[in-house]
């Protein structure tokens, strides 16, 4: 390992984590036919806008204070490029998901019924353009988290076997 991040980043990210990966699951729950409850489209609001106003002070932090330091040390420019490429569209996606959640919702006038529990299904935002983007955004975190605990995983190995550095 290279160096520690603080104990707040540290928190954050799991808690961006779990809140994604909640949003992430309870969003794939809502596209099941005959899936639709509305407390279920609550929480994955809830969940889907935490995930990203967090994600979106952690950007700010980003911004301000610089990258936080690598966790584990790599050397070949491949993987530096690539780690870059996968932490920054980890940083993208959960604010794709929140401009185009937001922009169903405003589109489709359909916050009144959410809170008044009066919207029958999710019919309101299938004609709607974020819609197309919600999803590639969504299947795109997947695969990029999928992706970053791989790597995780590969890097913990490799840097735990004897000899290597």
């Amino acid at each position: 390992m290279v160096s520690s991040p603080s104990a707040f980043t540290r928190v954050l990210h799991w808690i961006i984590a779990a809140t994604a990966v909640g949003a992430l699951a309870s969003g794939y729950g809502l596209t099941q036919p005959d899936a639709f409850a509305l407390s279920l489209l609550r929480l994955h609001i809830a969940l889907g806008m935490t995930a990203g106003l967090l994600t979106a002070l952690r950007v700010v932090i980003w911004l301000k204070d610089g990258p936080p330091p690598p966790v584990f040390s790599i050397r070949s420019r491949v993987q530096v490029r690539f780690s870059r490429w996968v932490h920054g569209l980890l940083r993208l996606a959960p604010l794709v998901l929140l401009a185009s959640g937001i922009g169903m919702v405003a589109l489709s006038g359909s916050m009144p019924a959410i809170v008044e529990s009066t919207l029958p299904g999710l019919s309101a935002f299938e004609p709607l353009p974020p819609r197309r983007l919600h999803h590639a955004a969504a299947l795109g975190l997947v695969l990029l988290v999928g992706l970053h605990v791989l790597a995780a995983g590969w890097h913990t190995l490799h840097q735990a076997r004897p000899g290597a550095n």
